[in-house]
């Protein structure tokens, strides 16, 4: 499964690979302890790549700055966040619904670092999650499979607060 988390980010990626790490190891602590999952990062001159036993996560070094203006822009036209660092995100299939609730976390550790927007993605190309200008908004226009995912309970994980939006209320669909 394939899912995309955009951030604002100041920080080098040599910088943000070394953070993202370390907040999947402080997420997955107790399994780690365990030796119930792994961490691992297989980064070098061309690619951030950092994993677990549940999900890897991707960052492109080697993307141009008129592409990244591009998308930038095209995530502000189309979702009103401005964010300059793109990361793919993978799942593993069979054990999505324990990383799912990791990926939650990790991404309640990214909003408490800073208050800079951010949007996650999914395969379906829209917005699940948004933070713009410091709130973040959970969509609620999802079909039955994001639902099964996204409940209360679920997003408690993000131990951030939240509103429900619409994200398509003003569009016609």
């Amino acid at each position: 499964m394939d899912f995309w988390l955009c951030i604002g980010s100041n920080l080098p990626k040599e910088e943000l690979r070394k953070l993202l790490y370390n907040m999947m190891c402080e997420v997955l602590f107790v399994e780690l302890i365990d030796y119930e999952a792994e961490v691992w990062d297989w980064s070098d001159t061309q690619r951030v790549r950092i994993g677990c036993t549940y999900f890897s996560m991707s960052i492109n070094l080697e993307d141009e700055d008129d592409y990244i203006e591009r998308y930038r822009k095209a995530n502000f036209e189309a979702y009103g966040v401005d964010t300059n660092v793109f990361i793919s995100i993978q799942f593993i299939s069979r054990t999505f619904d324990i990383g799912w609730l990791k990926m939650l976390e990790v991404i309640g550790k990214l909003l408490r670092l800073n208050d800079k927007d951010l949007v996650v993605e999914d395969d379906t190309s829209y917005p699940l999650i948004k933070r713009i200008k410091g709130g973040v908004l959970i969509n609620t226009h999802l079909d039955e499979y994001e639902a099964n995912y996204l409940t209360k309970e679920n997003l408690e994980l993000l131990n951030y607060p939240y509103l429900e939006d619409d994200f398509f209320k003003d569009r016609s669909l």
